[in-house]
């Protein structure tokens, strides 16, 4: 037997495949490949369902042509499993199923509306994963008593398979967020814990010692020299400073008491007091508290962005800028430098590493459901990230 669908293929695949290979989200396309099943069966309905959670129910996912009446109806189809799809006494070989569903009774529930807008038959395929398992289904339905041919069954068994690629390379990239932000949760826990004890302990014995060396120095008896005990004073402030400033450079403890307002504010005035790069910040009055996880990230994003600034670019005068529009929050930190180099901007673009830096930067935005974008030319940079406006905290 052939291979279901070997004809070549044609321009409206090669799109969807090319969609795959680029990564573009599931749903864009799941939607496009319900798309390209509607022009190759006319008269249906394509839709693409994913099964939720409770590995009981669907939901819908893509269909670009369901009517807006049938979303509640479809919204918590319980459909067979793949085991009834192979009895249900639909066409079967060995790349998969196509079943009637209106022959199953489990469905029978949300068929009313669908019925009332004329729909006589629905066909559908599971979508497997590579070890059987269910994802979803692709479904057909037609406003007459449409019996599939061969070349209609083998179109539905390849869609499934295509299917099948996209939500699993979905999950597999949602996974590979999961662990991304598990990481970066336990590094920043970890910066926590390294930053009270560096204040709370390291800090406090710094500053007896410096007490203890402030009244051995104003003592009256003879003493041994008291330049020595200058030196020693001056050198323990040094030392509990610089403590101090890795303490907040771990993490900024301004960050959780007093938001990210303060926190960036700090953090540039530390900038400001070294010579040689002046930044300013502007942050939207109305703007108010995010989320942890997302000031956390726009913190370290401003941070890192700074930081490449002060070491690499050579600028003068750099510019923070936080604002927030109807759909999103954006962090821009612009500088009047050398730009980035060619290399260095390609390589980050390709690699989806985890680390520091500007890959570190896009993985920030991307666990938030944002973006990263990197504008670069020898009249300077500016970095620019955006993240959905629902990561503010409840208001009390």
């Amino acid at each position: 037997m052939e291979e279901p669908h070997a004809q070549p293929i044609t321009t409206s695949e090669n799109h969807v495949l090319r969609m795959l290979s680029q990564g573009a989200p599931v749903t864009g396309v799941l939607n496009e490949l319900c798309n390209l099943v509607d022009a190759k069966a006319p008269g249906a309905i394509p839709t693409v369902f994913l099964m939720d959670s409770d590995d009981t129910h669907f939901r819908l996912a893509a269909g670009p042509k369901v009517p807006k009446s049938w979303s509640r109806a479809l919204g918590g189809l319980k459909m067979s499993s793949c085991a009834t799809f192979r009895t249900a006494g639909g066409w079967q070989n060995k790349y998969g199923t196509i079943a009637d569903l209106t022959t199953d009774p489990s469905s029978a529930e949300c068929w009313a509306p669908i019925l009332t807008d004329g729909i006589q038959t629905a066909w559908v395929a599971p979508i497997l994963s590579k070890n059987q398992k269910m994802l979803g289904s692709l479904m057909l339905f037609y406003p007459t008593s449409h019996s599939l041919g061969r070349g209609d069954m083998e179109l539905m068994e390849w869609a499934a398979h295509v299917a099948a690629i996209a939500i699993e390379s979905h999950r597999n990239e949602q996974d590979r967020y999961k662990i991304v932000r598990q990481l970066h949760q336990s590094q920043d826990t970890e910066r926590r814990r390294i930053a009270r004890e560096l204040h709370d302990s390291t800090g406090q014995k710094l500053a007896l010692l410096a007490i203890n060396l402030s009244l051995a120095q104003n003592a009256k008896s003879s003493k041994p020299d008291n330049r020595i005990l200058s030196d020693c004073a001056s050198l323990t402030k040094d030392i509990s400073d610089e403590l101090r400033t890795l303490s907040y450079l771990l993490h900024p403890p301004l960050l959780d008491e007093c938001g990210l307002d303060a926190a960036i504010q700090w953090y540039v005035s530390g900038i400001n007091q070294r010579p040689g790069l002046r930044v300013e910040v502007e942050i939207c009055e109305e703007m108010g508290r995010l989320t942890e996880d997302a000031e956390l990230a726009v913190f370290r994003v401003i941070q890192a962005s700074l930081t490449n600034v002060h070491l690499h670019s050579k600028a003068a005068e750099a510019l923070v800028k936080i604002e927030q529009n109807a759909d999103e929050i954006i962090v821009v930190v612009s500088d009047n430098g050398n730009g980035i180099p060619d290399g260095v901007l390609d390589f980050s673009s390709r690699t989806k590493s985890v680390g520091v830096g500007i890959a570190g930067m896009r993985e920030r935005m991307e666990q938030l459901g944002g973006k990263l974008e990197i504008e670069t030319n020898c009249n300077g940079t500016k970095v620019k990230g955006t993240i959905p406006n629902i990561h503010f905290r409840p208001t009390a």
